[in-house]
């Protein structure tokens, strides 16, 4: 036979033959083998290859054909018949298919016919295997799913800068004083003039007071609005330029009156309509008509619920504003390029500490802005994505126990194939594609489910997280999310394909997939073991917080919340002069006496009374002077302070401990008297009566620290237990109570909260309660009424949602972990089939097999409990800042955990023991 014939047939010279036939059937002939005609050649080739598939095939079919009739017409020529020598140059051409394999690897485009062949081939397998499939997709959607919105949430909420002007250098200013006991101090007018007009580290400071309310009258019912002040220089250290019209001019902070007002843009969008022309427009704030004169942008970040911006004036200013020790104001400064925060902090301290009465180790702290808008939100988000991660984790271990355990089961089919002609490397390809295949589809759905629930989260409102309207799926999270899925396509697919790779053919032909060989018997147990692990981990967590809840809703508040609502009223602040002071006590008091007298008077209602106390919320604080000590007002101790009626401790249930309560006769012009709670009497007094010893009660209002002079000594005629003025989980501290009738400012008759205690329903009379209101005084905005037990639900809101998130997280993580344990004692129990029909065939009873069973599962177990502890003490410190009156280390928290992982895995071990005991031996030893 003449070689030169087949030589032809390779790969390279049929490409080269393929070239010239198209050349000659196109008439374009290559004048050059060089770089560009090669190029030209394979996209030539590769467009052949998907748009004249089938000619191009019938070529190669075409030139088959004619090298074995060349070789038959060489045959015949020596002497055989026609038929005989096509006959024989078809036996010495040999199989065809396989000539025709090659060429089509040569040819340009031929892995990606491979590729689509990988991928039907893999289709049909996990089609044939649609529990598998679904599983290992859920599975994986389930933990890339969670991780990706939590990566989204602590990428937009701890990593986005803030979309301010140079925001990396904006800082906020605190003191603090840790023989005051107070870690974190805001500043007074004088301190903010101070830090102005002394510093030399900051390009300009300003100061701001947020939370506060105006009444917004004349369209429609009286309605409370969001406020927050800023200084002149505000809105330039914050670099926010108006969306619509101006801001206030330099001239316009020379004056009290606010005559013009800057809203924000989400008041302009839901209250004022979107009005592209709402410039020049007048509304009435505080019975007093302001043009609009500017429209801010969107800031969600700092100030989501301010809906108007009046200015803050510094020079005048109002009176309280004007005492160096009413810390209540937020001050912010832009750093100078090349200063750092710590040179910042050293010229602020001694600025500050040349101020007259402030406490001696009194000292400035820098805080980023951005992390004070967090505050301690760090670390609860931060643990949370470690939550996710360990499901992540999970997650894959279980998909890679189901492909280790299915790869196995698979041997004697791959064995066949490796018999057959298939390569090594194209086995492991197809492996690597159904990997790549299951984590492309767990991924899509995990980004589905990403996408569903950072959509419901905005519809929390008891989850405060700033910045939460503008959480979405982000490009670093995608990103995340897409080296995931790469990871887990590796791990899954790379495994099986590691261990076919080290097959050998004849023990896998023989053994049928029963013995798998002593590394993959150890893989599956230590999968499940590193599974049981991480769920300890994160079951331990979730058992804290539980424990945690627990105490917070068995805390005594001090009061009976049941049958309690409050109404919140709000009106015009009392001016400053004396005879407009007078006038709006003969307008106020009456109103506030009135309230309580026609509120009692309604069919169902036990008590009323009035306070400037909310349940749940932080209280007014005060400064302490103790008689007999000299005023210092620098070191005076600070307590919770609070104005009330006398009816009030008999409306919310407080205790009487000793002393009497306050009456109808504790009027400004009787005898100044305060009541205190037993931790003011134990702290203050220990070891003595209180009764009767004077104590002087700063100004109770907004601030950290109010005074304004040295005050007045009031005789301590009651002692009661310790309401809780704050959230159910804060810590309790001394209070002072005071006759409302005796605030010398009368500021508190601006804003006060009703308390109704009802005979039956919380909220069953609020409308009456509307309707009396608005009777006597019609243009009082009515917004808050609640009920105390909602409040308290209220201030406890963050901690049940963080424990509902981490409780959906160690359910996630116990079924999964519960199904991988089914999985991999179910899979061992298959193998062993014929070893239990061997045993149960020489005598052995069906409960001493269950027990081998179940003594399997729990030995994985044990050790997967044992690593998991070690792991809970390091990791569990993460979450101590959630944990309230118990330590990281509980061993509650750890005994539930464990018992809980080992009653599940037990559980899952029934069934495969159950099937274990029930095989016949007969059939197991026939079906090997």
């Amino acid at each position: 036979m003449d070689g030169t014939v087949w030589l032809r047939l390779s790969p390279l010279h049929w490409r080269h033959d393929h070239r010239k036939y198209e050349s000659e059937r196109t008439g374009v002939y290559d004048t050059s083998d060089g770089p560009e005609q090669m190029n030209l050649a394979y996209f030539r080739s590769l467009a052949a290859r998907f748009f004249r598939r089938s000619q191009t095939e019938n070529e190669l079919e075409e030139e088959l054909r004619a090298h074995i009739q060349l070789r038959a017409d060489d045959l015949e020529r020596s002497g055989l018949g026609r038929r005989d020598a096509e006959r024989r140059a078809r036996i010495e051409f040999g199989g065809q298919e396989r000539f025709k394999e090659e060429c089509r690897e040569a040819v340009a485009g031929n892995f990606l016919d491979i590729l689509m062949q990988d991928l039907r081939f893999s289709f049909r397998t996990l089609a044939r295997q649609p529990v598998f499939a679904v599983v290992a997709i859920v599975t994986l959607a389930i933990g890339i799913g969670m991780t990706t919105a939590m990566l989204s949430i602590v990428q937009d909420v701890l990593i986005r800068p803030l979309p301010y002007v140079n925001s990396e250098r904006l800082y906020a200013i605190y003191a603090r004083s840790d023989s005051a006991g107070q870690p974190r101090i805001a500043a007074s007018g004088p301190d903010y003039l101070d830090y102005r007009e002394q510093n030399k580290s900051f390009v300009r400071i300003a100061e701001y007071l947020p939370r506060f309310t105006f009444t917004w009258t004349g369209e429609g019912e009286p309605k409370l609005v969001n406020c927050t002040a800023g200084s002149e220089d505000f809105f330039a250290t914050m670099g926010i330029r108006p969306y619509l019209g101006r801001l206030y001019e330099p001239r316009e902070y020379s004056y009290f009156k606010n005559d013009t007002m800057v809203v924000s843009y989400r008041f302009w969008k839901t209250r004022l309509g979107g009005d592209p022309h709402v410039i020049g427009r007048e509304i009435r704030l505080q019975d007093e008509s302001v043009t609009i004169i500017g429209v801010l942008p969107p800031m969600s970040d700092l100030f989501p619920d301010t809906d108007v911006w009046p200015k803050l004036t510094t020079r005048p200013s109002w009176p309280f504003m004007q005492w160096r020790a009413n810390k209540f104001l937020r001050v912010v400064g832009e750093l100078r390029p090349g200063v750092t925060p710590t040179m910042a902090e050293e010229d602020l301290t001694a600025i500050l500490r040349r101020a007259p009465d402030e406490p001696r180790d009194v000292r400035v702290q820098l805080i980023p802005l951005k992390e004070d808008l967090v505050g301690d939100l760090r670390r609860p988000l931060l643990a949370t994505l470690g939550g996710v991660a360990l499901i992540l984790v999970v997650a894959s271990i279980n998909v890679a126990a189901l492909l280790l355990a299915r790869a196995v089961k698979r041997q004697p089919e791959m064995a066949l194939r490796l018999s057959l002609g298939a390569g090594r490397g194209r086995i492991a390809r197809q492996l690597i594609t159904e990997a790549t295949l299951l984590s492309s589809a767990g991924c899509g759905l995990g980004l589905l489910l990403a996408w569903s629930a950072l959509r419901l989260l905005p519809q929390l409102s008891s989850l405060s997280l700033p910045r939460l309207n503008e959480v979405h799926l982000n490009m670093p999270a995608l990103t995340a999310t897409i080296v995931i899925a790469s990871a887990t396509t590796l791990l899954f697919g790379w495994l099986p394909a590691i261990g076919f790779s080290r097959l050998r053919l004849s023990s896998a032909l023989r053994s049928r997939g029963s013995e798998t060989g002593e590394r993959r018997k150890l893989s599956l147990p230590a999968l499940v073991v590193a599974e049981i692990a991480c769920s300890v981990v994160l079951t331990v967590s979730v058992g804290l917080l539980v424990h945690s809840f627990w105490r917070v809703m068995h805390v005594d508040p001090g009061f009976q919340a049941h049958s309690l609502f409050r109404v919140y009223l709000r009106s015009e602040s009392p001016p400053n002069d004396p005879e407009g002071l007078r006038a709006y006590n003969e307008k106020a008091l009456p109103f506030w006496q009135n309230l309580i007298t026609e509120t009692v008077s309604l069919p169902g209602v036990r008590s009323a009374a009035i306070s400037d106390w909310k349940p749940g919320r932080d209280s007014a604080t005060a400064t302490l002077l103790l008689e007999g000590l000299p005023y210092d007002e620098a070191h005076l101790p600070t307590v919770e302070g609070s104005w009330v009626s006398a009816n009030f401790f008999h409306t919310v249930g407080a205790q009487l401990i000793t002393g009497r309560l306050f009456t109808d006769h504790d009027k400004s012009d009787a005898p100044a008297v305060v009541i205190i709670n037993t931790q003011a009497a134990r702290q203050f007094w220990p070891g003595q009566n209180p009764i009767g010893k004077r104590i002087g009660v700063n100004y109770t209002g907004p601030g950290r620290r109010t005074s304004g002079a040295t005050p007045r000594l009031r005789e301590i005629v009651g002692i009661v237990g310790t309401i809780k003025h704050g959230p159910l989980d804060a810590p309790t501290a001394p209070a002072v109570y005071m006759p409302y009738l005796q605030d010398e400012t009368s500021h508190v008759m601006s804003a006060m909260n009703l308390l109704v205690r009802t005979e039956d329903s919380a909220m069953g009379l609020a409308d009456n309660v509307r309707n009396r209101i608005h009777a006597l005084r019609p243009d009082q905005p009515v917004q808050e009424i609640q009920s105390v037990q909602e409040l308290e639900a209220q201030s406890v809101a963050p901690r049940r949602y963080t424990l509902l998130l981490f409780g959906t997280f160690a359910i996630t993580d116990l079924v999964l972990a519960a199904v991988g344990v089914y999985g991999v004692i179910s899979y061992v129990t298959a193998q062993r089939t014929r070893e239990f029909g061997v045993r149960i065939a020489l005598g052995a009873t069906r409960g001493r097999v269950i027990s081998e069973v179940l003594r399997g599962g729990v030995r994985l177990t044990a050790i997967g409990s044992l690593i998991g502890l070690v792991g809970a003490f390091v990791m569990t410190r993460s979450v101590s800042a959630l944990l309230f009156e118990i330590s990281p280390l509980d061993p509650v928290s750890y005994f539930a955990a464990v018992a809980l992982l080992g009653l599940l895995s037990v559980c899952a071990c029934l069934v495969p023991a159950w099937r274990a005991s029930r095989v016949d031996p007969i059939i197991a030893m026939q079906s090997e």
